[in-house]
C-alpha cells in the first residue's frame, strides 16, 4: 500500500517526545520524594538519638542523687560515682535503642565548689549522638 496522504510521521514524533518529557518530569519527581523521605528518616533517628542521651543524661543525675551524700564538708569526700562506663542499657529488646555514659571526670571550679563533667551517648536504629553536662557539687564549710 502506498501513503497517499504524504504523512511523514511528524505525530509518532511528537508522541515520542511527549511521553519521554511526562517520564522525566515523573523521574525527578520520584527522585525528589525518595531524597526527602531519606532526609525526614535520618532526622527523626538524629531526634530519638539525641531524646535518648538526654535519657541517659537524667539517668546520671538520677543514680548521683541517689548514691551520694546530699552534703560534703571537704572536697576530699567527694569521688566520683561508681556508674560503669561504656555500658550500653539496653531500652528494647532488639538492641535498636540504648544508651551509656562515655566518661566522668571530677575538677574543681572553686574553694566551694566541684564539677562532675560527662558524656551520655544515645543510640537510635543505627544513629548515635552524644550529649555533654555537668552536675555542681556544693562544698559546705563547717565554720
Amino acid at each position: 500500500m502506498m501513503n497517499s496522504n504524504k504523512e511523514s510521521g511528524a505525530t509518532l514524533v511528537m508522541t515520542l517526545l511527549m511521553i519521554t518529557l511526562v517520564l522525566l518530569f515523573i523521574l525527578t519527581l520520584f527522585y525528589q520524594i525518595l531524597n526527602t523521605t531519606k532526609q525526614i528518616t535520618l532526622t527523626e533517628k538524629k531526634l530519638i538519638a539525641e531524646q535518648i542521651a538526654a535519657m541517659g543524661i537524667d539517668y546520671y543525675h538520677a543514680y548521683v542523687e541517689e548514691t551520694m551524700p546530699e552534703a560534703f564538708s571537704d572536697s576530699n569526700e567527694v569521688v566520683l560515682p561508681d556508674i560503669p562506663l561504656q555500658e550500653k542499657i539496653l531500652l528494647d529488646n532488639s538492641g535498636d535503642f540504648s544508651f551509656w555514659i562515655k566518661q566522668h571526670s571530677l575538677h574543681h571550679v572553686s574553694e566551694s565548689e566541684m564539677e562532675i563533667d560527662f558524656t551520655s551517648v544515645g543510640e537510635a536504629l543505627g544513629e548515635v549522638t552524644e550529649v555533654d553536662s555537668s552536675i555542681t557539687i556544693t562544698i559546705e564549710s563547717g565554720d
